[in-house]
């Protein structure tokens, strides 16, 4: 059976009056449709725009009472009107008129504090575009039912990007459901929508079969409607910072990233004065005033460094790559797991780094590499910043721009402005206790690592004016060259580090030997003591190391630093060396991670020998 859709006035929404379509034993069907004047009295389709005038129901299951949608409004001019606009449900009066309006309706929708939401909600639902057509947008409140708390879509607002009958089933079906989100309930996050309200973190999958049936309830009637992609995102008052609801997307389509959904409703919750979670590094919702002061105080003394630096050396640019916080939650195979702020399945299941912190810029045609880097992610241990967060140390590259993509995904924006020497540090914020990388790219006439000890030495001073700073390991500075070149491709220069060694392990061990030479003048048995302890450290000893079940045994150079010393543990147990931590027993039998090159004396003390060092290795587990 088939009909075709007709129009008539009721005071200034023109609507379809209610009646049966259809009747089977199990099934009574109304439909209710708002248009504005300019369609009436002709047949329309509910799909997003005015070329397609007919709609047709073969067969609707599963729908009672009516559906009210109010057709959107599509700009003529704009990006916005490619995109899809959703029919948004039933009219919602403002608030302030609803509070003078009869007390039983009130009654029935709730609280005043819960229709001013779903006014806002609505609104925010008809400014909402989306790049799929087949979109169901729907709001999930909580409300107090007795002692609990239950998450509940019914009577709230939702939007479809074309009404099919699919989207209205599921419409229908998440009507009927209820989730208990009591504090004392967490066992019960049986659905998205209540794992999203409780973490007040944004959920997503690119494939709702990839859930278990545990923990998607609605899985069966999604899939009979042909639903893949999800996203649930949490929504708070701006005011107080509670979360009043979760807006929940569903699509035809399967979605490699929500990216750009979760900063579009970001955005258009800001117009209607709520706010959402802090899930690109860029938006401005600081955790506490302390933190983000403390983060502001960070940032501008990286930007001073990174200035310096650049001015001292005329580099193009420089910037900061830190860890990408957990952000989000993904469903995929293995199960629910946290991912990072790109929503892309690209990072899936990996590490990641981001660009989110103090850039400087002194050449301005690098401002297409600048833009680019906002947006990449980068696999931890891949690329020359990625490699140097792994080691802790530093990783020079003559030329970028002959990696391979996958190993490097800016190759092609850093082509573009010519960029293609880099050098990259490991930093460490004391207070803070965070983690980055310093990323510095050399003119584009320098391709060889000659100047980077200048480099590294203004670096060195920059961060002791700044203080709160430790600088990583320079003492075994990685070199990348291009896949092809084998001769190059993850290899250490023995010059550079000749280099960069004799001036850290001067450093390093300059204060012990001032230290020796006091005590020689006051006593001369721990001068006599304090001469052999740098002996050692400065010599070569037998390193004892135990990985499982397996020994290895080896004789090392202390002064040629951790990095090194990973390296060689790495190969003899087939590890590799950004994934495994060492330790040692002290004399209270304790176990303690080597961090940095000053433990490796420690160590060695705690070995009870002058010429051996016993050591416990450890995959670390992300």
């Amino acid at each position: 059976m088939s009909l075709t859709l007709k129009l008539v006035t009721v005071h200034q929404i023109f609507v379809f009056f209610p009646k049966p379509i259809f009747r089977t034993k199990a099934t009574r069907v109304w439909v209710s449709l708002c248009f504005r004047s300019d369609f009436l009295q002709q047949p329309y389709d509910l799909g997003t725009g005015p070329s397609s005038r007919l709609y047709t129901y073969q067969k609707i299951e599963m729908m009672s009472d009516k559906i009210i949608l109010e057709q959107p409004t599509v700009p003529s001019s704009g990006e916005s009107r490619y995109m899809t606009h959703l029919w948004v449900s039933g009219y919602v009066e403002p608030p302030e008129r609803l509070h003078h309006s009869d007390p039983s309706q009130l009654l029935a929708v709730g609280s005043l504090y819960h229709q001013e939401i779903t006014y806002k909600i609505r609104a925010a639902l008809k400014i909402l575009t989306f790049r799929e057509q087949h979109v169901l947008v729907q709001f999930w409140s909580p409300h107090d039912v007795g002692k609990h708390q239950m998450l509940t879509t019914k009577d709230q607002p939702f939007g479809l990007g074309v009404a099919s009958e699919k989207l209205c089933s599921y419409r229908k079906d998440s009507e009927r459901k209820a989730f208990l989100v009591d504090k004392d309930h967490e066992e019960d996050d049986v659905s998205p929508p209540a794992r999203v309200f409780r973490r007040g973190l944004p959920e997503w999958t690119s494939d709702i079969t990839k859930y278990e049936t545990k923990d998607f309830p609605q899985q069966d009637c999604a899939i009979r409607c042909k639903l893949h992609g999800y996203l649930a995102f949490p929504v708070f008052d701006s005011t107080t910072g509670l979360c009043v609801g979760v807006l929940e997307l569903l699509t035809f389509s399967k979605l490699k990233d929500v990216a750009y959904e979760v900063k579009h409703i970001h955005r258009v919750l800001k117009t209607v004065n709520l706010a959402s979670p802090q899930v690109f590094e860029a938006f401005d919702v600081p955790a506490s005033n302390v933190s983000n002061e403390r983060s502001n105080n960070e940032s501008d003394k990286i930007y001073d460094i990174l200035k310096r630096v650049c001015d001292t050396h005329r580099l193009p640019l420089a910037q900061t790559w830190t860890l990408s916080p957990f952000t989000c939650y993904f469903a995929h195979e293995n199960g629910i797991e946290k991912g990072c702020c790109s929503f892309d399945t690209r990072c899936v299941g990996k590490v990641c780094m981001s660009t989110a912190l103090p850039r400087y810029v002194l050449d301005m045609n690098t401002w297409t590499f600048f833009e680019a880097s906002k947006t990449c992610h980068l696999e931890k241990s891949r690329g020359v910043a990625g490699r140097a967060l792994s080691s802790r140390g530093s990783c020079f590259c003559g030329d970028v721009t002959k990696l391979d993509v996958e190993e490097y995904p800016l190759v092609h924006h850093a082509h573009i402005s010519r960029l293609t020497g880099c050098f990259a540090i490991f930093l460490h914020s004391i207070e803070g206790k965070n983690d980055f990388v310093l990323e510095f790219f050399l003119p584009s006439d320098i391709n060889d690592s000659r100047h980077v000890p200048d480099l590294v030495q203004t670096l060195k001073q920059s961060i002791e004016a700044a203080s709160g700073f430790e600088l990583g390991d320079g003492s075994a500075m990685e070199i990348v060259g291009s896949p092809t070149d084998s001769s190059l491709n993850e290899m250490v220069s023995s010059d550079l580090e000749s280099v960069v060694a004799d001036a850290d392990v001067a450093d390093q061990w300059s204060s012990t030997k001032e230290d020796r030479k006091r005590k020689r003048d006051s006593d001369t048995e721990q001068s006599t003591s304090g001469d052999s302890d740098t002996e050692q450290s400065t010599s070569t000893v037998m390193v004892n190391v135990t990985f499982n079940k397996s020994k290895t045994q080896f004789a090392f150079p202390l002064f040629r630093g951790l990095s090194k010393l990973k390296r060689k543990v790495a190969k003899r147990f087939k590890l590799e060396s950004q994934k495994l931590k060492l330790e040692y027993i002290d004399e209270e039998n304790d176990k303690i991670l080597i961090c940095r090159n000053d433990d490796l004396k420690p160590a060695l003390d705690a070995s009870g020998s002058n010429c051996s060092m016993n050591l416990i290795c450890s995959e670390i587990i992300y």
